[in-house]
């Protein structure tokens, strides 16, 4: 690869990056745990929240009671009656989905378990799989996400992704993840951990703090792909630069296009050495 590609695959990752890493708006407040940020809530939210439950309380910024807070048992049950209390304000639905694990660091053990949609609304931090994955010509695999998708509805993603489900392995998580999504097992794609990176930024049913955790799969020759959970419209290889473009364009889901870009850069012996981009084993001060 040239010096001008390994370049424009770099500008890419921090168009990318910026759009991935949003500040806080200023009609947000911090959920703390401690010193820890445990979730960043729109401050209406979170007067609403402190105001129907003793579990919750909000000066500068919101805070579990001390009783809420004493164990995971006690936390996850706060968070499942955060998620009651909110659907019946008409805030968010009632079937708030399973349970999924909520953590303060991307190394951190699981802080409590909540319900998936309480998570984007209180900004609670998740863990989520990707894969990137590759035919055998080099091309990368998409799947467009289907039109009526409340959420990128209609953009391209990666291959499979999703939240893990609480108590989950991640790699389990992966697996089921590129079932539902693409039809696919283990025997039909080859996979290597890639990055991991935390994704930051306001979402219409709140703030978005989410682990991603990258994988590089190579799918072998004559597999096919169909889609299993009704998520997927279609699937189509691109050419990988091709594939960041559209994701400059906003053609893209931004962690999908993340995902190209560093998987291009691992795959011209180019690993990006930074805080924001974790490799397993890697340790920056």
């Amino acid at each position: 690869m040239s010096e001008h590609t390994e370049k424009s695959v770099r500008e890419t990752y921090e168009v990318l990056k910026a759009r991935m890493t949003q500040p806080v708006a200023a009609d947000f407040v911090q959920f703390l745990w401690g010193k820890e940020l445990l979730g960043v809530v729109k401050k209406t939210l979170a007067m609403k929240l402190a105001g129907a439950t003793s579990d919750f309380r909000l000066s500068e910024c919101l805070r579990l009671s001390s009783e809420a807070e004493a164990n995971e048992i006690t936390r996850t049950s706060a968070m499942q009656k955060a998620a009651a209390l909110l659907a019946s304000m008409g805030e968010m639905p009632a079937d708030a989905g399973e349970l999924v694990d909520v953590r303060t660091g991307i190394y951190d053990k699981p802080f409590c378990q909540a319900p998936r949609l309480l998570c984007r609304k209180l900004g609670l931090m998740t863990d989520s799989i990707r894969l990137t994955a590759y035919d055998a010509q080099g091309r990368v695999v998409l799947a467009l996400r289907r039109a009526d998708k409340p959420v990128g509805g209609g953009l391209w993603d990666s291959l499979a992704a999703g939240l893990v489900k609480a108590s989950e392995k991640t790699e389990q998580a992966l697996y089921r993840e590129l079932f539902e999504e693409a039809g696919l097992t283990s025997v039909e794609v080859e996979i290597k951990e890639g990055a991991r990176f935390v994704q930051t930024l306001p979402v219409p049913e709140g703030y978005l703090r989410e682990i991603v955790r990258n994988y590089e799969g190579v799918l072998k020759e004559g597999v096919k792909l169909q889609n299993r959970d009704g998520e997927v419209a279609e699937f189509k290889a691109f050419d990988p630069f091709e594939a960041l473009r559209m994701a400059e364009q906003e053609k893209l889901m931004y962690a999908a296009g993340l995902g190209i870009a560093e998987t291009q850069l691992t795959r011209m012996g180019h690993r990006i050495e930074e805080k924001w981009l974790h490799y397993r084993g890697q340790i920056l001060i």
